[in-house]
This record gives C-alpha cells, sequence and structure tokens, in this order.
C-alpha cells in the first residue's frame, strides 16, 4: 500500500471518539504558517496544560483524522528530540495530530 492507502484505512478501523476539545483542531495545508513566536507560545501552552494534568490533545475524532489525510499536514514546529520513550515530545506539549514534526536521535 501507498504511505497515504495505509492511512485511510487506519482511519477507518480507528475508534471514532465522541469528546473533542473545544476550540481545538488539527492543523493542516489548508491553515496558514504562524510566526515563531507564536508557535513557541503554542508549545508552552501545550506543555502548561501537560503538567496540569489536563491534556486535550488526546481527544481527536474520525473527521479530525479525515482532514490531515485529504488535506495533509502542516506542522508549526520541527523538534528534534530524544528517542527515549520515556519523552514523547507529542505527550508533553499537548500537541494535535500534525501540530508539530518530531526526528527522534538516539
Amino acid at each position: 500500500l501507498k504511505p497515504f492507502a495505509q492511512v485511510k484505512s487506519l482511519c477507518r478501523i480507528l475508534p471514532d471518539r465522541s469528546t473533542m476539545a473545544p476550540g481545538r483542531k488539527v492543523r493542516t495545508t489548508a491553515d496558514a504558517s504562524i510566526p515563531p513566536q507564536e508557535a513557541l507560545k503554542v508549545l508552552k501552552e501545550g506543555n502548561t496544560r501537560f503538567l496540569n494534568g489536563a491534556p486535550t490533545a488526546a481527544q481527536t475524532d474520525k473527521i479530525m483524522r479525515k482532514e490531515l489525510v485529504d488535506m495533509g499536514q502542516a506542522p508549526h514546529t520541527a523538534i528534534i528530540g530524544c528517542a527515549d520513550s520515556r519523552a514523547p515530545l507529542e505527550t508533553v506539549f499537548d500537541a494535535m495530530p500534525g501540530d508539530i514534526f518530531v526526528l527522534r536521535n538516539a
């Protein structure tokens, strides 16, 4: 299968979640780029939610996943991080799918 076909196939089998975070959406190519200071602000806000135990990124749904497949991702930040699974950057920054591009290095 081609990568997009695999993602589309995955979207069909993932469960649909009925709860969504108010005001949170996935970033796609339809979104405008954001300035570096705004991206840093978004990362800091996400990290604060993580530290406070109030993450919202896990609340995605079928429509959000389909938007990423149909329109593509548009990460606001690229991060080179540690390959250590105890520090998942998507979780630490409470990032939605498509928010950040993570490269892990050992």
